[in-house]
């Protein structure tokens, strides 16, 4: 097991199960505490590819014993990095009927530290016996249900992807990853992209074997993991197809060619016509504004007008506004349209509150009422906090729509109990923009800090939590 590789792996796997767990939550989450309003859901992420490894790592508190202390000495290290290599070490170990005894272990554990060990625990185990770790996860609850699923089937699909794609064509309702049956598109690319890394004529020709949305998913998989490796040798496979099938194949090899030469990329959608150059075009954008948001926002120029380029210039706003708030936040409101700058605002707002809040304060004053000032301010008051509750609430106030104001308001509430309790008490009596529930909760939380107790910042639930 070579865990250089492994480590990347894991990572992928942990992110994507956490993205998936919080995307499928309520929807109501949309105005969150870091100013997202209005996101939409992006492309699929194209996987960047390990080269190993620096640094030292923390020998496994674990190694020459396998007792449920040693694993977790070894998630109460510090550093991820260190966790999952000395895991990954604690989990190779293990014989094969030490698998099932390993997940009485993880009992107990805090959510993040139990969701990352099941993981790699079950995608070893599908390495020796992957029926039995796919069988061994569906008599378990959600979450974990679903995090080990996840680990057993990527690891099927490491060691065997033919074998997996052949179990799936057979039974593909044994292998969804989602609550209700959902999530075969990740399955079925993770099948694919792994077989493509073997065979990819193989992989190609069982893909064309599904159906609707599945064969493009399987598709986009191949000529991901293709074009990371040889983007010349991706296209030449892809000009075999045609119709919607080359389309998907393109729109993958643009994601990952943006990302490894993009100008290499750039010439090669040039070439193309109709479609496929506009499709291949915005994948190629998406992704470089993972990269380099700033080289994105230019290249959103070359895209045609209308409501996609509007969501992926609101998208490479977001990005850009991670590293270079200013700069994002110019770009957006001086060359967005209204749609753009109305879905983009949101998150920009929020990082450049943190920055420069009086630049943010006079744009807001600047807006008569509307999505665009509903989304700054929201952007304003979850993204700055350190500006003072008494006047972040009475500009909250102002939001005109009324489950948005409703959140940012009972959001401010919970810091200014915390501050100045004996404000936040007099206000509870007199405001209508907090639901019962989060006022009673707002309010016993004022009255402890009032008595001189320790109050964190636990007592806010989120959006749409009231």
């Amino acid at each position: 097991m070579k865990s250089n590789i492994l480590i990347a792996v894991a990572a992928l796997l942990i992110g994507g199960a956490g993205g998936y767990m919080m995307g499928t939550g309520d929807d109501k989450g949309k105005g969150t505490e870091s100013g997202q309003t209005g996101d939409r859901p992006s492309r699929s992420p194209v996987t960047g590819r390990s080269g190993g490894t620096s640094g030292s790592v923390v020998p496994a508190a674990s190694r020459g014993g396998r007792s449920s202390g040693g694993m977790r000495e070894i998630l109460a290290e510090p550093g991820q990095t260190n966790r999952i290599m000395n895991l990954l070490d604690y989990y190779s170990d293990l014989d094969p009927d030490q698998f099932e005894s390993e997940i009485k272990k993880l009992q107990g554990l805090p959510m993040s530290q139990r969701m990352l060990a099941m993981n790699l625990l079950f995608s070893r185990w599908a390495e020796t016996d992957p029926k039995g770790a796919l069988e061994q996860s569906r008599q378990m609850g959600f979450p974990e249900m679903f995090m080990a699923r996840a680990g057993a089937v990527s690891g099927w699909a490491a060691s065997n992807p033919e074998g997996l794609a052949r179990e799936y064509t057979s039974n593909p309702d044994d292998f969804r990853m989602g609550p209700g049956g959902r999530g075969s598109g990740d399955t079925v690319s993770m099948i694919a992209g792994e077989w493509a890394k073997q065979n990819p004529e193989a992989a190609l020709k069982w893909a064309r074997t599904l159906e609707g949305r599945e064969a493009g998913d399987a598709i986009s998989g191949i000529f991901n993991e293709m074009a990371q490796q040889d983007p010349e040798a991706a296209l030449r496979m892809a000009t075999s197809l045609s119709g919607e099938e080359r389309g998907d194949a393109y729109e993958s090899i643009a994601e990952s060619w943006a990302i490894s030469d993009y100008a290499a990329a750039d010439k090669w959608i040039n070439s193309l016509s109709g479609e496929e150059k506009s499709e291949a075009r915005f994948a190629a954008v998406e992704s470089l504004a993972n990269v380099s948001p700033a080289q994105a926002a230019q290249e959103t120029n070359k895209l045609p007008e209308g409501e996609e380029r509007d969501d992926l210039v609101a998208e490479v706003s977001r990005e850009w506004a991670r590293q270079d708030a200013p700069a994002a936040f110019d770009w957006l409101t001086e060359s967005g349209s209204d749609s753009a700058v109305e879905e983009g605002i949101g998150r920009v707002v929020g990082a450049l509150a943190r920055e420069d809040p009086e630049r943010v304060l006079e744009y807001i004053d600047s807006q008569s009422a509307g999505e665009v000032r509903d989304n700054a301010v929201q952007g304003y008051v979850y993204g700055n906090r350190d500006a003072p509750p008494a006047e972040t609430i009475r500009l909250a106030e102002t939001i005109s729509g009324e489950e948005s104001r409703q959140r940012a308001v009972t959001r401010v509430a919970y810091e200014w109990a915390r501050e100045d309790p004996q404000a936040t008490l007099q206000y509870l009596e007199t405001t209508e923009a907090i639901g019962e529930e989060s006022r009673e909760r707002i309010s016993e939380m004022a009255e402890r800090a009032a008595a001189g107790e320790e109050v964190g910042r636990g007592g806010f639930r989120g959006p749409g939590r009231r």
